[in-house]
């Protein structure tokens, strides 16, 4: 049995890949590998970008050791049959990577000059061809010996993705942990600009995770937890030859989720015996080497768990802290302002009688009864029962002169803390009077939104803390009169918060 239309299996198979940086990554990779080859370690691999004029091109050069004719036709006449299967030094296993040229463009020509030879030949190939052509090049010889993969009649969208700045972002994340051993450099030319592509540092708590040996190799972890933040932190599979084969791991399905999806941990996790897919995309789920990396990672998931937990925890109570003396401060300069105001709903609760307030008097028990033979309103919790007043206001007894009652200062002055309830239920916060605490529920799903924007979770327990101290303060207030004074209370509060930035 023979392939019947060769041409298109070449056509096919160079037309597996995602991403045209994934293509262009391919010719990055045989630069790689033949620096691993000749064991050559912080050699340079340059790619140059010419997307604009009549020509645009773009080309991946090497200084190893170049290939001789034979070398080159031996390639064409090997396709689908790499010699560096096999070799863990190297990523090349499938023998396809060349033909990524055509998911970027009609032509590939591979120049190259060998060691200790002063010509430079060229392999010639064409999209969607089965042939190849190979000649000597007199007009653009090479002056030292390496190999140039030059692509050449590139498509449009090609132009517009393989920007310097995308090209160089894309290494760095692919390429990172080869960059960071120093095990070759890599140049992004575009014009007169070259940037070189430095490997992404992680930050955070290193985390002591001891490496795991299998019967298909080691599976190393080099793993940093931080606290939770707005940057997106990731944790790569890296496969062999320090190429990365998953940006991230959690969009391995037995990974979608913490500490993984966090956002909390970067780093690698590297096996050398896990296989890419042909489109570079994606790990292979053999029934060997997969499982084990399944299992190996699952095991330290739960301490990468605590880790994270642990630090989120910690910078919880930092902000907890953080935010509590600013709330002071803000109520602070509040309650100073509402007391020069003409605000007789602040002497609800008072330590004098009066038209319009409660006031505590030592040994009265319950609620006596009003001039008309009536009981009065219940008082709230820990606040005695309203004595009986006449008509004026008074007390009936005594009939003290008509006043508004006088603010028990100690109710209205004390500045209260806040902190996560212990024992949250439904509601979003609950004041402990004799502890002066304001307590907020940080399971409540308004608490949820705001965790990780300080403003905005700074406006939102300076909202509760007003809430309490408006309940507390106005226990038989209407609840239109409730409303107002929470809307005054709060434009005050938001006037005293630190401006967002």
């Amino acid at each position: 049995m023979r392939i019947g239309n060769l041409a298109k299996a070449v056509l096919v198979s160079g037309q597996a890949y995602q991403d045209p940086k994934d293509a262009l990554n391919e010719f990055v990779s045989n630069a790689a590998d033949e620096y691993v080859e000749a064991g050559r370690r912080g050699e340079r691999i340059r790619v140059m970008l010419r997307r604009k004029g009549r020509y645009p091109v773009i080309a991946v050069d090497d200084t190893g050791r170049g290939m001789t004719p034979e070398r080159l036709r031996e390639i064409a006449r090997s396709l689908f049959e790499s010699a560096k299967a096999g070799d863990d030094r190297t990523l090349g296993e499938k023998a396809i990577g060349i033909l990524a040229f055509q998911q970027l463009g009609s032509r590939c020509d591979v120049v190259s000059r060998a060691e200790g030879s002063d010509e430079t030949w060229v392999l010639r190939l064409e999209r969607g061809k089965a042939t190849a052509q190979l000649e000597r090049e007199r007009r653009k010889a090479r002056q030292v010996p390496g190999t140039t993969v030059v692509l050449s009649d590139l498509e449009p969208d090609v132009l517009r993705v393989l920007t310097q700045r995308k090209v160089v972002d894309y290494l760095r994340g692919r390429r990172g942990p080869a960059l960071a051993r120093g095990d070759y450099s890599i140049e992004v030319v575009e014009g007169r600009s070259v940037e070189v592509v430095s490997p992404e540092k992680p930050d955070g708590l290193k985390l002591d995770v001891p490496a795991r040996p299998t019967l298909w190799g080691r599976i190393e972890f080099v793993l940093y937890a931080s606290p939770p933040d707005t940057r997106r932190r990731r944790v790569a599979v890296v496969g062999r030859a320090g190429t990365t084969i998953v940006d991230d791991i959690a969009d391995i399905e037995e990974f979608a989720m913490p500490p993984w999806s966090s956002g909390q941990v970067a780093g690698e996790v590297v096996f050398a015996a896990l296989q890419q897919t042909a489109g570079r995309r994606a790990v292979l789920r053999d029934r060997d080497a997969f499982p084990v990396f399944v299992d190996a990672v699952k095991a330290v998931e739960p301490a990468v768990r605590r880790a994270t937990e642990r630090l989120a925890q910690e910078v919880d109570a930092q902000a907890a802290d953080r935010l509590a003396e600013t709330l002071r401060r803000v109520f602070g300069r509040v309650l100073k302002e509402l007391a020069d105001l003409d605000n007789p709903m602040r002497t609800q609760v008072g330590d004098e009688p009066g038209v319009g307030g409660l006031f505590e008097e030592p040994g009265v028990q319950g609620a006596g009864p009003t001039k008309n033979g009536s009981s009065g309103p219940s008082a709230p919790p820990g606040v005695p029962e309203l004595p009986e007043l006449d008509d004026a206001g008074g007390d009936a007894a005594s009939d003290p002169p008509h006043r508004e009652a006088r603010p028990d200062r100690r109710r209205t002055t004390d500045l209260p803390s806040v902190s996560p309830d212990p024992d949250p239920g439904d509601a979003r916060s609950r004041f402990e009077v004799e502890r002066g605490i304001v307590f907020y529920n940080d399971r409540h799903e308004d608490y949820l939104v705001v965790r990780n924007d300080e403003s905005g979770l700074l406006d939102y327990l300076a909202t509760l803390v007003a809430k309490e101290y408006v309940l507390y303060n106005n226990p038989r207030a209407a609840n239109e009169d409730l409303a107002e004074e929470m809307v005054r209370m709060l434009v005050r509060v938001r006037r005293h918060l630190p401006k967002r930035r």
